[in-house]
C-alpha cells in the first residue's frame, strides 16, 4: 500500500476548513467589485461553501483523532478492496457474485463515511453525476472496471498526501469521485445480488 495512505495529516482537514472559511469571507467582501453575472457565480460558490462549513461544524464536535482514525481506516480498506476489484476485472472466468456483493457493499459504506468525515466541498452544481443505468442490469465487468478506475483516481489524489497546501480543485475532484463511487457501487451491489440469487436458484 502506498505510504501516503498510512497517515493523512490532520493538517489536511484543518487547512481545508480554514481555507474554505477564508475563501468564503474573501469572496463575500469582494462581491461589490464584481459585475452582476460574476456576483451570481460568487453567490453559488458561497452557498456551496456554507453547506460544507455546516457539515464541518458537526465534525469538529468529535474528537479529531477519532475522525482521523476513521479516515485512515477507510482509505486503507478502500485500497485493499480496490486490489480485490482489480483481480475481478482481470479474470476471464466466472465472477464470484457473493464476493462482489460483499465488496460493493463495503466500498459504498467506506466511501459514504469518508465523504462525511472529510466534508469535502462540492464542485460545479450544474455537473450531473453519471446514472450508470447499464451497471445495474448489464454485464458486471464494464462496471467493475469503471469502479476500479474511480477508486484509483480517489486513492491517488494528491489531496491525501502530506505535502503542502490544500488545492480546492483537487478537494472538489475527490468529492466528485466519492459521490460517483457511492452511486456506482450501489448499482454493482444490486446487480451482484440479483446474479447471486439467480445462481443459487439454478443450482
Amino acid at each position: 500500500m502506498p505510504e501516503k495512505f498510512n497517515s493523512p495529516s490532520l493538517r489536511f482537514l484543518f487547512l481545508l476548513t480554514i481555507g474554505t472559511v477564508s475563501l468564503f469571507a474573501a469572496a463575500t467582501a469582494a462581491q461589490a467589485q464584481f459585475a452582476p453575472g460574476e456576483i451570481r457565480q460568487v453567490e453559488r460558490e458561497n452557498s456551496s461553501r456554507e453547506n460544507s462549513i455546516e457539515s464541518r461544524t458537526h465534525k469538529r464536535n468529535r474528537d479529531p483523532n477519532e475522525v482521523m482514525a476513521e479516515v485512515n481506516d477507510d482509505l486503507r480498506q478502500l485500497n485493499q478492496l480496490n486490489d480485490v476489484l482489480a483481480m475481478h476485472t482481470a479474470t476471464a472466468g466466472p465472477l464470484d457474485y457473493d464476493s462482489l456483493l460483499s465488496n460493493a457493499t463495503e466500498i459504498k459504506k467506506r466511501s459514504l463515511r469518508l465523504r462525511t468525515d472529510l466534508a469535502l466541498p462540492k464542485g460545479d452544481s450544474k455537473e450531473k453525476l453519471p446514472d450508470f443505468k447499464d451497471a445495474e442490469q448489464g454485464e458486471l465487468q464494464p462496471a467493475l472496471s469503471t469502479l476500479h478506475t474511480l477508486l484509483e483516481s480517489l486513492l491517488h489524489n494528491p489531496i491525501f498526501s502530506d505535502a503542502g497546501e490544500v488545492d480546492m480543485q483537487l478537494a472538489a475532484k475527490a468529492r466528485r469521485d466519492l459521490d460517483t463511487i457511492v452511486v456506482l457501487s450501489e448499482k454493482v451491489r444490486k446487480n451482484a445480488e440479483k446474479r447471486s440469487k439467480a445462481s443459487a436458484k439454478s443450482q
